[in-house]
């Protein structure tokens, strides 16, 4: 039960000061349920609630209890039930929060965040093990790319985040499943630091984004489409790491025994 509650803080974590509705809080914990053979029912929801209730400094809230100034206190004590019917809110305290983003405390004034720099943080947070694009979240974030890197290389030499070099590969195919070559991107994947992946110097993202534009009045299920939905753009995601490091050794050891072998000109 441990793992699950600290998944359960994860997600909450997640939606840093904005909390999350006790509501969508079991949708989100289902695949760790299904993962340690534990069904999503009534039981397991108290025992995972009677934990979190159990945690200091968690904050409650509720509409009935707005005016309440020991609102926590009081929907602390109430079953699951009646707090999945309040439409309880659970908010995690800012020192876990910054835990949860790995913030800690920066003696010098220079090496505190900026707003800008906690927004990143936060929004790869909610990304988690897929990461951004660098280019997607300057687009997001509406900042020139220029300033952006000095932001994500403050993140960087702080140990907050991990950026890869990627390459972003956009093809488009249409209903006929006709590919056609779109552009090629060399940009940088963002993880936050917890969620990075640990490549080699000789190896590389590279993700291939597959557009399916639906153009007829077709959908691969064979149902008609709706007005609202025609025309409608399905990306779908293909990541994997290319790793380099074989094709260097095989040209090393082509060299090798040819050594003695090769003229010069």
């Amino acid at each position: 039960m441990d793992s699950v509650v600290h998944s359960a803080l994860e997600e909450i974590c997640c939606e840093a000061a904005n909390g999350l509705h006790l509501r969508d809080l079991w949708p989100k914990l289902s695949p760790c349920l299904a993962s340690r053979g534990l069904p999503l029912c009534s039981n397991v929801k108290r025992a995972v609630w009677e934990n979190l209730a159990e945690i200091p400094d968690l904050k409650l809230e509720a509409c009935d209890y707005a005016s309440s100034p020991n609102a926590t206190e009081e929907l602390m004590k109430c079953d699951v039930e009646v707090c999945e019917k309040l439409n309880v809110k659970i908010v995690a305290p800012e020192a876990m929060r910054k835990s949860f983003l790995g913030i800690y405390e920066m003696e010098a004034s220079e090496s505190s965040l900026s707003d800008t720099q906690r927004l990143i943080l936060e929004r790869l947070a909610v990304a988690r093990a897929n990461g951004i694009a660098q280019s997607e979240l300057a687009k997001e974030l509406r900042i020139a790319a220029n300033n952006l890197f000095y932001q994500l290389k403050r993140l960087e030499i702080q140990g907050l985040i991990v950026r890869h070099p990627t390459v972003i590969r956009k093809k488009q195919a249409s209903s006929s499943r006709e590919q056609n070559n779109g552009s090629i991107v060399a940009t940088n994947m963002l993880y936050l630091y917890r969620y990075g992946k640990h490549l080699g110097c000789q190896q590389r993202l590279e993700i291939t984004k597959e557009d399916n534009l639906l153009m007829d009045k077709e959908v691969a299920d064979g149902h008609t489409e709706t007005f609202d939905d025609f025309g409608k753009e399905i990306a779908k995601e293909d990541i994997h790491v290319k790793d380099f490091l074989p094709a260097l050794k095989a040209i090393c050891d082509k060299l090798e025994k040819a050594q003695g072998k090769v003229r010069h000109a």
